[in-house]
């Protein structure tokens, strides 16, 4: 129930209010900001500290993953191009 109240509750009051401009802008960007922040703790953080290492093949892979993000603009390919270079690299044993 708490749960419930705690993701209801800003819909419930906001809802039916006009956000200022300056508030509809920055949370426009906010979906973007949180996944950036997931997926480099993904990536840089191993067993609890920082870890970067030339060996980790997911910092390779987020080179061309973030190539296809810049040139398409599309999630889809995006995620198939960061999986399948994981894939590629592991099944070749690099």
């Amino acid at each position: 129930a708490v749960t419930l109240l705690i993701k209801a509750a800003p819909l419930t009051i906001l809802g039916s209010r006009k956000l200022p401009r300056i508030v509809e802008d920055g949370l426009k960007h906010l979906p973007v900001a949180v996944l950036s922040g997931m997926v480099v703790q993904l990536i840089m953080v191993k067993d609890g500290t920082l870890s970067f290492s030339i060996d980790d093949v997911t910092i390779w892979a987020a080179l061309p993953t973030l190539a296809a993000a810049a040139l398409t603009r599309n999630l889809f390919v995006t995620i198939a191009v960061g999986m399948g270079f994981v894939v590629i690299v592991r099944l070749i044993g690099c």
